[in-house]
C-alpha cells in the first residue's frame, strides 16, 4: 500500500497530470456545465428534455415521419441554420470530434447568399433583413415541388432556434396556390428540389470543412427519425428520460461523451513521463537490482497512475449532479445518484485503462517519447466516425463510446449487448498490454537490452540470460 501511495504522488507531480486535469476542467466547464444549466434554465421548453406536458399529450415519436416528411423536415432546417450562420458568418463543423466555429471570407459569404436565395426565393435585401422587405423568417421552400412551407408558420424557441413542425407544411399542385410564385418569380418562391438542396449543402459542406452541420451525415444525425435533432419531446423520449434514466443517467451519458477525447490521448501522455522521469533522475539503477517482484512494481505503478487519471473524472460532475438532484427533489422525480460514478467506470475506464497499457507498455520497452507519437496516431485513428454521434452503433473494437444527446436511451439499451461486449474487450486488451509490459520489466531488470530484438524474443520463450 505505501507504494502505491508513492506512485500516487509521483503521478501527481507530473506537468502533463496538470495538463491532463486542465483539459478535463475546461471541457466540464465550458461543454457539459453549460449544457446542464441551459437545460434546468429552459425546462419549461418543449424541446428540453425536462419538459412534462402540461396536459399529458406529447408531440408524435419522429420515427413515424414519412421519407417525404422528413426531407422537407431536412431542408427547413438545414436551410434555417444556413440563413443564421450567413448573418453571423459563424458556421460549426467538427474537425476532429468537438464543435468548432468558423468565419468565412467575403467572396465564401457571397457564395452562401447566392445559394440562400436560390434556396429561400428571396432577395438579397431581405436576406439581409433590408427596410421593406420580407423577414428572413418568412422564407419558403419546396422539396421536389410538391410541398411548400407559407409565411408565418412556425416558430423561434428560447434557444433562438426557428422550429419548424412537419404539420406546417402543405401539399399543392399548383405551384400557383403557392403565395408569391406566380407574382414575382424572381424574388419570390423558388421550386427547388431535394437533389439540388443535396448538391448545394455539399458544396457548402467543402467550403466549411471537415464535418461540418451540413454534410450529409450530419444532417441525416439530425433529421432522419432520430432525437438529434432540436424538437418537441416526444412522449417515448420524455419516459425514457424520467423512467429509463431517471434524469441523472442522461446528463451522465453525455458527461462521458463529453470527456471521451480527452481520455482517448491524455492519460497516455500521463503514464509515460511517469516512466521517464523515472529514467532522467536514473532510477532504474535502485528498481532494478531490488527483490520486489517486477510484476507487483508494474501493476501497483499502473494502478496508481489510472486511480488518478480516474479520481478527476469523478469529482468534476459533482457541481451539475447536485444541481440535477435538486431539481427531482422539487419535481418529485427519482434520480440516480450513482448514475456517474456508473457510467465513468463502465464506459471510460475501459478506454483509459487501454490508454494508459499501451503507453506503459512502449515507454518500458523503448525507453523513450515514442509511446507520445503513437497516443498521437491512436487519438487519431480511435475517433468514431460522425455517423455514431448520436449513440446506439457500436462495433467491437471502438475504443470510446460515443452519445452525443440527451436522448436515446432506448437506442442505447437496444443495442447494450455489444456495448458490454466493447467494454469487456477494450479491458482485456488493457490486461494483456499489461502483462507484456511485465514480461519486458522483467527482461529488463536481467540485463536484457531491449534494442536487440533476437535475445529479447529468446527471452520471451523462457531462456535465461546467461543462456544468450
Amino acid at each position: 500500500m505505501r507504494l502505491f501511495f508513492m506512485e500516487c504522488k509521483k503521478t501527481a507531480g507530473g506537468v502533463l497530470y496538470w495538463l491532463y486535469v486542465l483539459a478535463l476542467f475546461f471541457v466540464c466547464i465550458r461543454q457539459f456545465d453549460a449544457t446542464v444549466e441551459d437545460e434546468l434554465r429552459r425546462k419549461e421548453d418543449p424541446t428540453s428534455v425536462f419538459y412534462t406536458a402540461p396536459d399529458g399529450i406529447y408531440t408524435g415519436d419522429s420515427e413515424r415521419l414519412s421519407d417525404v416528411e422528413m426531407q422537407e423536415n431536412m431542408m427547413t432546417g438545414a436551410v434555417t441554420r444556413l440563413l443564421d450562420s450567413y448573418h453571423k458568418n459563424a458556421y460549426e463543423y467538427y474537425p476532429f470530434g468537438y464543435v468548432k466555429t468558423k468565419a468565412l471570407s467575403g467572396e465564401k459569404q457571397r457564395v452562401i447568399l447566392s445559394y440562400l436565395e436560390e434556396l429561400t426565393g428571396m432577395s438579397e435585401k431581405a436576406i439581409n433583413g433590408e427596410a421593406g422587405e420580407n423577414s428572413a423568417e418568412d422564407f419558403q421552400i419546396s422539396g421536389g415541388g410538391a410541398f411548400f412551407f407559407e409565411p408565418g408558420q412556425g416558430s423561434m424557441n428560447e434557444s433562438g432556434q426557428y422550429v419548424i413542425e412537419p404539420g406546417d407544411w402543405k401539399y399543392t399542385e399548383n405551384n400557383n396556390d403557392i403565395a408569391g410564385a406566380s407574382q414575382n418569380p424572381e424574388s419570390g418562391f423558388d421550386k427547388v428540389t431535394f437533389e439540388r438542396f443535396q448538391e448545394i449543402m455539399g458544396v457548402v459542406d467543402a467550403m466549411i470543412g471537415r464535418n461540418s452541420y451540413f454534410s450529409q451525415e450530419m444532417l441525416t444525425l439530425y433529421y432522419c427519425g432520430n432525437d438529434m435533432e432540436e424538437s418537441h419531446v416526444t412522449e417515448q423520449e420524455h419516459r425514457e428520460f424520467y423512467e429509463g434514466d431517471r434524469v441523472t443517467g442522461a446528463f451522465a451519458r453525455y458527461y462521458c461523451d463529453s470527456i471521451s477525447l480527452v481520455v482517448l490521448g491524455l492519460p497516455a501522455l500521463v503514464a509515460i513521463e511517469l516512466i521517464m522521469r523515472d529514467k532522467r533522475r536514473k532510477m532504474q539503477a535502485l528498481v532494478y537490482p531490488r527483490t520486489v517482484p517486477g510484476t507487483r512494481l508494474v501493476c501497483t505503478r499502473f494502478a496508481a497512475s489510472v486511480c488518478m487519471v480516474m479520481l478527476p473524472l469523478l469529482i468534476f460532475p459533482v457541481k451539475s449532479l447536485a444541481a440535477l438532484v435538486q431539481f427531482c427533489m422539487e419535481a418529485g422525480a427519482q434520480p440516480d445518484a450513482f448514475a456517474f460514478a456508473k457510467y465513468v467506470l463502465l464506459w471510460i475506464l475501459p478506454t483509459v485503462l487501454l490508454v494508459m497499457a499501451i503507453g506503459l507498455l512502449l515507454t518500458i520497452l523503448t525507453e523513450n517519447y515514442a509511446g507520445v507519437l503513437i497516443a498521437g496516431l491512436l487519438w487519431l485513428a480511435g475517433r468514431p466516425s460522425i455517423g455514431k454521434i448520436a449513440g446506439g452503433k457500436y462495433d467491437l473494437f471502438d475504443l470510446i463510446i460515443r452519445h452525443n444527446t440527451l436522448k436515446g436511451y432506448g437506442r442505447m439499451m437496444e443495442n447494450i449487448h455489444m456495448l458490454v461486449l466493447n467494454r469487456v474487450f477494450i479491458s482485456g486488451m488493457a490486461f494483456v498490454l499489461l502483462a507484456f509490459s511485465v514480461v519486458i520489466y522483467e527482461a529488463r531488470r536481467k540485463g536484457v537490452d531491449s534494442f536487440e530484438n533476437r535475445k529479447l524474443f529468446n527471452c520471451f520463450r523462457g531462456e535465461r540470460p546467461h543462456e544468450l
